[in-house]
Formats: structure tokens, sequence, C-alpha cells
């Protein structure tokens, strides 16, 4: 059994509170990303997973086992926690050839030559790095040598994979293949895998579930679609994919409410799917809506009215931006669309989440 369990997990550098109370299960054969900026604690967490870093409070459990806890005073060593972890930088030996460096783990733990030979040739095969056992890493490209630093964290069997931005140093073609080849191999072996990334399409592409972290505190847990299409405040609205922030007024109509944007130069009424239980009239609020829920219609149409700022061709769409007044708001439409340069057009809302 290899899922992961973390209790009120904290770490803290002096005074400087790192990771803040974190709690959270990683199921069997589960691809989990840890997403979030630079300083937000996912890589701390990660390692304290591994066993590199002791937790200032909480506990870690993988399987049914406790292997981290700071008030218990248990702490066990990360070569007794049958993890296999994967650095940002590959960490292989430049002096030593392909073989050599996915062997390496089993020549420490003494299993014997017959069954290194073959237990190496199989994840190689795995890898698809087969018939370059013999090459140096200078002889490798950037995703061979990651691939040799998968193979050797999967030479041991290990009950969870860890692995921290592992991807980041490749090219952006070479980043999009490796993405499908990791989760084929986790599909094909049925590994837990703990994956840190700051690139929100990695972690959108490739996980079951997203741990979305801001300042050290867990801000969504979800489902790619959950945190895009719900996103449960601004932060991660904003994180992931692109969003338009505009500021509204609520207003009683009949049973239900309407809303009015506070810095359009059209602050017509329109109606909103929220009922007074959820919000209350004359509160101000965030209107959240993603380029791709903006629809152009024709003024009469249209829930509020603005021009045409600018208009780009991207291929299969025209990105547009749309000034309201004080507020701008970015569209995408579909390449056929036929609206110029400061033609007035409506705009019509088909989904949307609105915040504090």
């Amino acid at each position: 059994m290899s899922r992961v369990v973390l209790k009120n997990l904290s770490k803290s550098f002096g005074e400087v509170n790192v990771v803040n109370d974190i709690s959270l299960e990683i199921i069997d054969h589960e691809f989990l990303s840890f997403l979030g900026p630079s300083g937000c604690g996912k890589t701390t967490t990660l390692r304290m997973i591994a066993g590199f870093d002791m937790p200032t409070a909480g506990e870690i459990f993988i399987g049914d086992r406790l292997v981290s806890s700071a008030e218990k005073k248990v702490f066990v060593p990360p070569e007794d926690r049958n993890v296999g972890m994967v650095f940002q930088n590959y960490a292989v030996w430049p002096h030593m050839d392909v073989f050599k460096n996915v062997a390496y783990p089993l020549k420490i733990s003494k299993v014997k030559s017959a069954d290194i030979r073959d237990r190496v040739m199989r994840v190689l095969s795995l890898v698809k790095l087969k018939g370059m056992e013999s090459r140096y890493p200078h002889q490798l490209s950037g995703g061979q040598q990651q691939r040799v630093a998968l193979a050797r964290a999967l030479i041991m069997e290990p009950d969870v994979m860890l692995l921290d931005e592992p991807l980041s140093n490749l090219d952006a073609k070479l980043r999009e293949e490796m993405r499908f080849e990791i989760k084929d191999i986790q599909r094909r072996i049925g590994v837990t895998i703990i994956y840190v990334t700051h690139d929100q399409a990695e972690a959108m592409a490739m996980s079951d579930r997203i741990l979305l972290l801001h300042e050290a505190t867990v801000q969504q847990l979800g489902t790619p679609r959950e945190l895009y299409e719900r996103p449960e405040n601004q932060f991660a609205a904003d994180f992931i994919g692109l969003i338009n922030f505009l500021r509204i007024e609520l207003i009683s109509k009949g049973d239900g409410l309407c809303a009015r944007f506070l810095d359009a130069d059209d602050d017509t009424p329109f109606d909103i799917n929220y009922s007074p239980e959820q919000l209350s009239a004359g509160m101000q609020r965030v209107f959240a809506v993603r380029p791709e829920n903006v629809k152009l219609v024709s003024p009469r149409e249209g829930h509020v009215t603005g021009k045409v700022r600018k208009k780009v061709y991207l291929g299969n769409i025209l990105d547009y931006r749309i000034v309201l007044g004080k507020e701008e708001i970015r569209v995408e439409a579909p390449s056929t669309a036929k609206y110029d340069i400061d033609q007035v057009v409506g705009l019509k809302f088909t989904d949307y989440v609105i915040f504090e």
C-alpha cells in the first residue's frame, strides 16, 4: 500500500513559517501535484516526505507506517522509507555510463549481479533507454538524462515516487513530451507520485489532483477541472489560467439578485445565478470570468456593452481587449469573428464566479 498521509504538518526555519498546518491523504496509485509560486512551501513539504527535513510539527505516514513525528520523536531516515526521488538537476554521475548510474542503488543494497542486470534492463526498457546502457551522460540529451534519473529512482521499486520540478531544465517541446512519458510510466507500474511544479500546464496535464499552495498555506485541493472551473478564492482563480476580475455591486430584483459593474461606462444591471442566501443586495464583490466564457454579441443582446480596443490573431482564436470604461476585459472569440477596432459590442457571460 503506497498512500501518504500528512497530519497537521508544519515547518519553520527560525521565525519563518514555510509550511503551515497541511493535512492531506494521497491515495494509493494517485498522481498528486504540489503547485504554487516560488517560496510557497511545496519543495519543503516534499523534502519532509522524503526524510531530508524534520517537521516542526505534525506527522507523516507512508502506508500505515509513521515515518515522521516531531511530537512522538519519530524520524525514519530517507533510505528506510522506500521512496524514489528525482531532482530538478538530474543528479546523474558523469563518470558512470547509463547502466552503472541506474544500477548504483542496487549495488549499494548488495543485490546479486545477475539480478542487477535483469532489473536494470527491465527498467531501461520502461523509460525507453534500451540500447543506450553504454552511453555516458555527456552523450545524452537533457530528456534522456532525465530518463536515467527516473530509471534510477524506479530501480528500487519504491512505494512512492517524489519528483521535484524534474522538467524545468528542458526546452518547451521536450517538457511536453516528458509529461506524457512520466504519466505513462506511472499508469503502467501503478506507483504513487507526488510531483512538485510551479508550472500550471504541467500540473493540469499530469495530475489526478492538485494541491495549490501560497505563502505556506493550502489554497485549494481538487482535480484540475475543479481548480479551473470552480476556484475557491481569487489567488486560485488568478494562478490557474487566464481570468478577468471586475468590481460589481449587487442589487435586489424580485426574489433574486442582479449586478452592475462599478467601473464600467455601461452600468445596466444584469441577472446573476446567485441566490440571496449566498449573497445579498448592497454588497460589493469581485466578478471573475475567464476569456473563453465571454461571448461577443450585438450591443442589445449583451449583459454589458464595451468598445473593442485591440484584437490579435492567434490561429484558432482572436484575442480581443474590450474597454468597459475604467475596466478592460479580455475575450477569446472564434477566428471567424468580425468585430473591428473601436466597434461597440455586447458582452454575454456564460460562466463566472463571484468572490469577496
